[in-house]
Parts: structure tokens; C-alpha cells; sequence
């Protein structure tokens, strides 16, 4: 259990596992990655045409109410006095966020371009809070 100096020497043992299991010393380079450019605006795709949800076969909502009874045309409850019709969903541009529809006129600002107004609008939305 005695050591001196000179036998205390650094095993490199991940070299010796390169060894036993045919490794490189240096990992061969990735390949490059793919870039993805630009060559010009991505064409837009239009969203297909929602789906009368009321003639719709495959709808979800649709089965459950079949099952529970409803008839197409029919309205809702016990007495079928309720509601007729699908609550129809108002359908958006791509990419338009909530509130799209409730946009801010910059047409009549006093700045001399678009980021004076933004800026303008920035401050009195501070001043408010």
C-alpha cells in the first residue's frame, strides 16, 4: 500500500477506451448545417373553408348531441326550444392575433412617420397607468 513519486502516474483511460472500442483521437467534423434562405415572400396559403359543423359527420360535438338524442334542426334542451343553429366562429387573416379586428387608426397622426406615432402611443398608454 506504500507509493512513492514516481509511481503515482495520470492513466489517460479515455484514451485507452478510444483504443478498445476503434474511436478516432479527434471526432471527425458535423456535417455543415442547412441554412434556410429567402428567395422571396412565402406564399400565403388560404385557410380551407370552415365546415358546416351542423352537417359535419366526423365533428365531435356533433356525435355527442346525436347520441344524447338531438336531431339535426332541432333546437337545444329538454323541450327543444333552444338553440338551432352552431355558434358560427369568426375566422381571421393568418397570423392575426386576438383582437385583430379591433385595430387602432394610424392614419391620423401629427408625427412625420410611423415610429413618432408609435411613440406617441407608448407614452400616453405610460401616462395612463
Amino acid at each position: 500500500a506504500e507509493e512513492t513519486a514516481g509511481e503515482n502516474k495520470y492513466r489517460d483511460r479515455a484514451q485507452e477506451r478510444r483504443l478498445v472500442h476503434n474511436q478516432p483521437d479527434v471526432p471527425p467534423p458535423s456535417p455543415p448545417r442547412k441554412t434556410r434562405t429567402a428567395d422571396g415572400p412565402t406564399p400565403e396559403v388560404a385557410p380551407a373553408p370552415p365546415v358546416d359543423p351542423g352537417k359535419d359527420e366526423n365533428n365531435i360535438g356533433n356525435k355527442m348531441l346525436k347520441k344524447m338524442g338531438w336531431s339535426e334542426g332541432s333546437g337545444l334542451g329538454a323541450e327543444g326550444e333552444g338553440r338551432s343553429e352552431p355558434v358560427t366562429a369568426a375566422v381571421y387573416a393568418t397570423g392575426a392575433g386576438i383582437g385583430a379586428s379591433k385595430g387602432k387608426e394610424v392614419t391620423g397622426f401629427t408625427g412625420a412617420n410611423y415610429a413618432d406615432a408609435a411613440k406617441e402611443a407608448a407614452r400616453e398608454r405610460y401616462q395612463a397607468s
